[in-house]
């Protein structure tokens, strides 16, 4: 077919539209300025001889035509736009087509001229603002980031139809274009494009001009946005930078408040620490008490800040959720939620029960116990959704976040009671004790997450599996038969029609679990098999684990109503009944009951966990995944994690396989292994290796052939290859540095080349203290948080370092080093760890959000506050300690919550109390004589401040030091405020 030539004017661009693949275009030789052309994605400059001709060719097609052509020609005649000004000179049309070369090699390479089309069609084919910034970061620094695999859709786009469909389009173009050359029009002088050009510049390695210059356009309008040269400055810098505590810094000062799309850019890193989360959460509740959201922002906002929150800072989902709350309640009030338009009505409702779905996905620190965080953001979500008029409807979505929610919480009273009256045998049918409880049926069984589920039903929405699955792990199997309600995490997991499979397979795992004994959950799973359904990985873990978890006496688990009614505390505190854990509240499985007619019937004995493995493999299931995790820690030798390896999906081949083999080379499946899996194998070496010498500072991998040998043979270099794999890789689970801590706090042996047994014992613990530390340091600067765990190992491995230091004898050099290094470490852990930097939010009064919705720091176990009181009572740190009690009251409400979701945590509470009051006393190390204790006065202000606390019960007397100095107050030891 001819091609179609429009002509807009003389010395105008003429668009050359092609109706076929191939396309002969004249030599470049009759190219000359003056009109411009466009043809595809190539602009050309004509001459006017070419203009002529363009005119006339049109002029005889035009009149070929019928009306319905000349129709469509008016339209496509309508939607050419200009590429200059007004004027028609040649000479003035080629300055102003350099001067648009020019600002397009200002905005970066990306900024190519393209076919000319409407503004809208230009918006929706332009790449989004974000993604312009990020694109523009010509370093490493671009991989901190969340962007798509090569491949992948960038979803930076409005939607992944016009993604997918403008990817077509570059690779016609282009097979495979840069980064920054990922857009096909320029985005008009913003506060974008001002810092876009700035990273490009800055971050592109082959820059030749070292200056940097805005033009005068773009210092003007930084000028009218309250900003300057340095602002975008410390955008850029904050931007790139790796570490991001460094990178939220400016964020602490108050003298000029950043635009808000920086915030949203820093919330898009795969990663943020706790410390630096908290900082932008002190920033966002600073900036919306006199700032409103609009309602994109909001979402944007709060999704970053949940998936963010979900990983260090399960706490902070509350305030994430008020939030929200807050200002959608102003964006929406009643009027002119009830004037918006269905569309708006729809977004509203949809984005709201996904804040709720989001709210409901289990945390990385502490799942079950976050819960309760959870539960109170999904509160305020639910208050605002109900608050309005209309009321937002809670859709299948909302149900079932809400569901999942109550399934990790505690059993109540009613709860409880319900489980007391269920049988020995199985199913766990209803026995009852008194005539009271002849009416108590499938109502009064009914669990908190049941009866949402019930909710939902009324509400009109049909039950699927994953309903069945919840009503499994809420006590009511399908059948209405009762299991076990067990408490638990749901993950997140698909219901779409292509999971029915993985799904019918969790909920034959749900059975598994929902049981009380090893034979009760054999019996699940024999059923199972039999059921004729897939054979599943899932199942199959289930079981791994009711093998692997320890087993408890079913006499200390039920105990008679009289002997609960003489533990009744008359203050009205904590009822000693409620730490009794009953089945479904803990991993480990009770024994069988004590009566062979409460025995389930089996036709085949229970398995060990290595015949059982042995049964998998002959069912061809190859282990992937948490399955692979959990067998590499589970495992009972080495030999067998070996095997397990082998038989795995893709064996020795895989990345995880890989690894093992100690093949590290840049094949792609090795930067693909899930971090968990990774942790697991470290856990793995961790588990069967021995210390024998210390590892080296500088940790090397070895060829694969000696390899091989030694991660054989060799107990030692597990260890070893176990360190070099946290140096090479640096995990972000931690996981894997918490196996290798506890590992050298536990096992590693002092050198042997001293005879001094004395001189052996301070060796020892200087040499755990000196690789602990280093392992610390090392997490800091790859920018992982130190968590709970790994700081009760730190304060651990310190108390024993300080102890050999504290010797009799001359002290050594690295005895001098602990006493003045441990004290100052182990203060800047615990500040950066609770969120010291939350504090002085309690004296902001003129938050329109009340107390309860501040942003909360990390509240530590009564473990580890105990532990930390115990170190700093070694060292001596007697100012420490008085700090410590400061914070200790200041936060008392928080730290009573957290000590009652945990089991026998008020003891533990006491127990920090008790070790307070020996440190300061001097009574720390036993002994009837107080040797080196703090001064009065301190002594009389921590003493004042714990007094200050009326639930605690005061100063605990010096009866309980006594015994816990001797160690007595393990076994018969009172909970905090029951003395």
């Amino acid at each position: 077919m001819p091609l179609k030539l429009f002509v807009v004017a003389p010395g105008g661009p003429i668009l050359l539209c092609r109706h076929t693949n191939r396309l002969q275009w004249p030599p470049s030789s009759t190219l000359r300025a003056g009109g411009l052309c466009s043809l595809g994605h190539t602009r050309y400059q004509l001459g006017w001889e070419h203009v002529r001709r363009a005119s006339n060719c049109f002029t005889e097609h035009r009149r070929s035509d019928d009306s319905q052509t000349c129709g469509s020609r008016r339209r496509w005649y309508s939607n050419i736009r200009t590429a200059g000004s007004d004027v028609t000179s040649p000479q003035h049309q080629f300055r102003a087509q350099r001067g648009s070369t020019i600002r397009s090699m200002q905005l970066g390479p990306g900024h190519h001229s393209r076919v000319q089309h409407g503004s809208m069609k230009r918006r929706r084919l332009r790449i989004s603002r974000p993604a312009l910034i990020l694109n523009s970061i010509q370093s490493s620094a671009y991989e901190m980031y969340l962007n798509p695999r090569p491949g992948k859709i960038n979803l930076s786009y409005t939607s992944a139809r016009r993604a997918k469909k403008f990817q077509f389009r570059m690779c016609k173009l282009m097979p495979s274009p840069p980064r920054a050359m990922r857009h096909s029009y320029p985005e008009p002088v913003s506060l974008y494009t001002i810092l876009a050009r700035y990273m490009y510049h800055h971050t592109d390695p082959h820059r030749q001009d070292p200056e940097f210059a805005f033009t005068r356009q773009e210092e003007i309008l930084l000028h009218q946005k309250g900003f300057n040269s340095a602002s975008v400055e410390v955008w850029a810098t904050s931007l790139v930078e790796r570490r991001s505590r460094a990178a939220m810094t400016f964020l602490e000062h108050d003298q000029e408040i950043p635009p808000l799309f920086v915030i949203s850019l820093l919330l898009r890193r795969q990663h943020i620490g706790a410390f630096a989360f908290r900082t932008i959460l002190r920033h966002l509740d600073r900036r919306t008490r006199t700032e409103a959201l609009c309602w994109s922002t909001l979402k944007v906002l709060s999704i970053r800040l949940l998936r963010h929150a979900r990983k260090v800072s399960p706490e902070s989902m509350t305030w994430v959720a008020s939030l929200f709350a807050t200002q959608a309640s102003l964006l929406f009030d009643e009027d002119r939620l009830s004037r918006a338009s269905p569309r708006l009505l729809f977004d509203v409702t949809t984005f709201s029960n996904m804040i709720l779905q989001m709210l409901s996905m289990p945390a990385s620190i502490l799942p079950v116990l976050a819960a309760i965080k959870q539960e109170k953001a999904q509160v305020h979500v639910l208050e605002f959704m109900a608050s309005r008029s209309p009321a937002i409807t809670v859709t299948r979505t909302g149900f079932r976040a809400i569901s999942r929610t109550q399934l990790a919480h505690p059993k109540t009273a009613k709860e409880r009671e319900w489980a007391e009256i269920k049988g020995a045998s199985w199913p766990p049918w209803k026995e009852n004790r008194t005539a009271m409880d002849e009416d108590k049926g499938y109502q009064f069984g009914a669990s908190r997450a049941l009866k949402v589920i019930h909710r939902m039903y009324e509400a009109g929405y049909r039950g699927h599996l994953w309903e069945e699955l919840v009503e499994v792990y809420a006590g009511w199997d399908t059948d209405l038969s009762p299991t076990i309600q067990t408490r638990t995490s749901l993950p997140q997991v698909s219901s779409s029609a292509q999971d029915r499979e993985f799904l019918a397979a969790l909920v034959w795992a749900g059975r598994v679990r929902t049981t009380r004994t090893r034979r009760e959950s054999w019996a699940c799973f024999l059923a199972y098999e039999m059921s004729g359904a897939l054979v599943s990985e899932p199942v199959y873990l289930a079981m791994f684990e009711k093998l692997y978890h320890t087993t408890l006496e079913r006499s200390r688990q039920k105990e008679t109503q009289a002997d609960l009614d003489e533990v009744l505390v008359p203050d009205g505190c904590l009822n000693e009944a409620e730490d009794l854990l009953l089945p479904g509240d803990m991993k480990e499985v009770l024994a069988d009951p004590t009566s062979p007619l409460h025995y389930v019937y089996l036709s085949e004995p229970i398995p060990t966990i290595k015949e059982l493995y042995h049964r998998m493999h002959k069912q061809n299931v190859r282990p992937s995944g948490r399955l692979l995790a959990f067998l590499l820690e589970a495992c009972p030798s080495f030999q067998t994690c070996i095997n397990v390896l082998e038989t795995s999906q893709g064996g020795l081949t895989s990345g995880i396989g890989r690894l093992f083999s100690g093949l590290h080379n840049d094949d792609d499946c090795i930067p693909n292994v899930p971090e968990y899996l990774l942790a697991a194998l470290i856990k793995c070496l961790c588990r069967f290796g021995h210390f024998v010498r210390p590892p080296g500072d500088a940790p090397l991998f070895l060829p694969p052939d000696r390899h091989a040998y030694l991660i054989r043979h060799d107990r030692q270099y597990l260890m070893e290859y176990a360190y070099a794999l946290l140096c090479r890789y640096l995990p972000r689970s931690q996981t894997a540095w918490i196996a290798y801590m506890d590992k050298v706090a536990c096992s590693i042996r002092g050198s042997t080349d001293y005879n001094d047994s004395e001189f052996t014992t301070r060796s020892r613990g200087s040499v755990q203290y000196n690789i602990v530390c280093r392992l610390v340091d090392l997490m800091e600067e790859t920018d992982i948080d130190v968590g709970f765990e790994a700081f009760q190992i730190v304060c651990t491995t310190t108390i024993y370092a300080a102890q050999g230091a504290l010797q009799k004898g001359e002290p050594t050099e690295d005895a001098r080093h602990i006493l003045a290094t441990g004290p100052i470490r182990l203060r800047r852990i615990f500040y950066n760890l609770v969120g010291a930097n939350m504090m002085p939010l309690s004296a902001n009064v003129s938050s329109p959000r009340t107390n309860s919705n501040s942003i909360a720091g990390h509240i530590p176990g009564p473990a580890e506050l105990h532990v930390f009181v115990r170190a700093l009572g070694t060292l001596r740190d007697y100012e420490g300690l008085y700090s410590f009690s400061v914070w200790l009251t200041n936060h008392h409400s928080d730290v009573d919550a957290r000590s009652k979701a945990q089991y026998s945590g008020r003891k533990l509470l006491f127990r920090t109390l008790v070790a307070l009051r020996a440190a300061m006393t001097g009574r720390l190390q036993g002994g009837t004589r107080e040797g080196n204790r703090a001064p009065d006065e301190l002594v009389q202000l921590v003493k004042d401040q714990i007094e200050s606390v009326e639930e605690w019960g005061g100063w605990p007397s010096q009866e309980y030091v006594d015994l816990y100095v001797k160690g007595g107050l393990k076994s018969d030891m009172p909970h905090v405020g029951g003395r």
